[in-house]
């Protein structure tokens, strides 16, 4: 599903209107279909109902204004209250003259305070139309009291767009905000609406269709912010062919494990193999050999030399790249350790590997400060950072990556030519060139525990060796690795949720892709 942000948007607005759609069409269609989502999903068949509609000045403030006359229509007994003062835009003051055409009750915040917080505490419903999605800054003063007085209700709370308060071009908060039960999304979901924690200020999202043609949002480039829903997903998932064997769902290589990080490497081949592949060959130190192998029954197992730290040694190169040439995909990283060994053996499969490699863990690790490898390497590659390693790669700080998910991600994937997965709640897939960027809207803190990273790497390795594209894979493996913890979660606790459990739940979870 589509993503705006507040810039495109307007865009989109505006080749509307250039194409004969009013701007006051606009704004009423927006409150009337708002109305709709309200009257269905909030109120059935019930008109005895007390509305406040707390407006500000701008086009939101109109938004508000129709959805008042619409709701006084349906029979609620409904009050407009002015934070803000009278409207100030030419669309939304034609909105408000209408209102007043019907004898709504107006209240003036500015002169009558005491009143506007009587209505709020005495209404069943409070909708929120101050600010849309152009709002910057912070709110302060009297605005502040007011919104906090909305937000801290007990009744159902309504935001329509984006709640007040709020940026919606990012999942960041830095200002009192309104907190809504049901956020009504006009036209299209903003990135507010999907980033955390942002998005736990929407409540309930619906989309409220204002006329604007599908063709409007050619204006827009290619490529785009959009969101994953598990229609997605399935379409990217094959049903198996009756007459097959384990050669047809592909061979995977995981490079994976040491002697100190022996579940990195069980893991992962764990998500692979409870993920549909064919076949896995999980290459090791030797030394870690009891460990890992007693934990494996369905790999082929591939211990290789040693080095003194408990890595694998760089003497094992001649194996794996003999390895390599019977993979389909190839996983590199997962508990590997940091040594020069490793760091040249990573180095060595980058440019030797003739099939996809995904890149996880220590394997990005490897290759910090030499990261223009990329750019040489002979396969599609998928890079899977968490947000401190995507700052050693690029020398940006955890916190503006943080705030720039989409932004960070999408500028790595196209500068570099790979496939980018930045991990974290609402993981972020990006493609080079002109393709989409994708928010994952599944998984929970649960998740953010040792382990979750290498069985999402083996997840996405396995789909790769499966046949999918690099992107189907990468978008898949987060969407089901993060609804496998939510589904986890909901059983158990997301405190007792492990990656182990969660690894032991995907069999059963994927025959809702089946």
């Amino acid at each position: 599903m589509r993503i705006l942000t507040s810039e495109q948007m307007k865009k989109v607005e505006l080749y509307a209107f250039e194409n004969g759609l009013a701007y006051s069409r606009m704004m009423e269609n927006a409150g009337s279909a708002s109305a709709k989502i309200i009257i269905n999903e909030v109120l059935g068949s019930k008109t005895d109902v007390t509305v406040a509609v707390v407006c500000g000045k701008g086009n939101n403030a109109g938004d508000g204004f129709v959805i008042a006359r619409k709701l006084f229509e349906y029979g609620c007994k409904v009050t407009v209250i002015l934070a803000l003062g009278n409207p100030n835009s030419e669309d939304s003051i034609l909105m408000f003259d209408r209102l007043r055409d019907i004898s709504v009750k107006v209240i003036d915040c500015r002169y009558d305070s005491a009143n506007a917080e009587k209505t709020l505490k005495n209404s069943d419903i409070i909708i929120d139309a101050v600010f849309g999605f152009g709002f910057t800054g912070s709110i302060s003063g009297e605005l502040e009291r007011l919104i906090n007085i909305m937000s801290e209700s007990k009744v159902y709370k309504i935001a329509i767009d984006i709640p007040s308060g709020i940026s919606a071009n990012c999942g960041e908060i830095t200002s009192p905000h309104f907190s809504a039960d049901l956020t009504i999304a006009i036209s299209s979901l903003k990135v507010a609406h999907v980033m955390l924690p942002a998005a736990l200020a929407s409540g309930k999202v619906k989309i409220a269709e204002i006329g604007i043609d599908e063709g409007c949002y050619d204006v827009l480039k290619q490529g785009g912010i959009y969101t994953l829903a598990l229609a997605d997903i399935k379409g990217y998932i094959n049903k198996r062919n009756p007459v097959s064997h384990k050669g047809d769902y592909g061979h995977l290589l995981n490079i994976c494990g040491s002697r100190n990080y022996q579940g990195a490497a069980v893991l992962a081949a764990l998500g692979a193999i409870n993920s549909g592949v064919g076949l896995v060959t999980a290459a090791f130190p030797d030394c870690a050999y009891s460990a890992i192998g007693a934990k494996l029954t369905e790999p082929v197992l591939l211990p290789l030399n040693s080095n003194q730290q408990g890595m694998i040694s760089i003497s094992a190169i001649p194996k794996l790249r003999s390895a390599i040439k019977n993979a389909d995909a190839v996983l590199i990283g997962c508990g590997l350790g940091l040594s020069s060994d490793t760091k040249e053996i990573v180095s060595n499969v980058l440019q030797y590997s003739k099939c996809p490699i995904i890149l996880d863990a220590d394997g990005i690790n490897a290759i910090v400060g030499n990261i223009d490898i990329l750019k040489a390497a002979s396969a599609p590659v998928i890079l899977t950072p968490h947000p401190g390693e995507m700052s050693a790669l690029t020398g940006l700080s955890i916190d503006y990556i943080q705030k720039n998910r989409s932004k960070v991600a999408k500028a790595f994937a196209d500068n570099y030519g790979v496939m980018l997965v930045l991990k974290g709640a609402n993981t972020v897939v990006a493609s080079p060139n002109n393709s989409k960027v994708y928010i994952n809207p599944t998984g929970n803190p649960g998740m953010a525990v040792g382990g979750s990273g290498d069985l999402l790497a083996g997840i996405m390795a396995s789909f790769v060796a499966q046949g999918m594209s690099c992107q189907a894979a990468a978008v898949s493996a987060v969407f089901i690795h993060g609804m496998a913890g939510d589904e986890v979660a909901q059983k158990y606790s997301q405190r007792g949720l492990t990656p182990s459990l969660c690894a032991n739940h995907l069999p059963l979870l994927l025959s809702k892709f089946e």
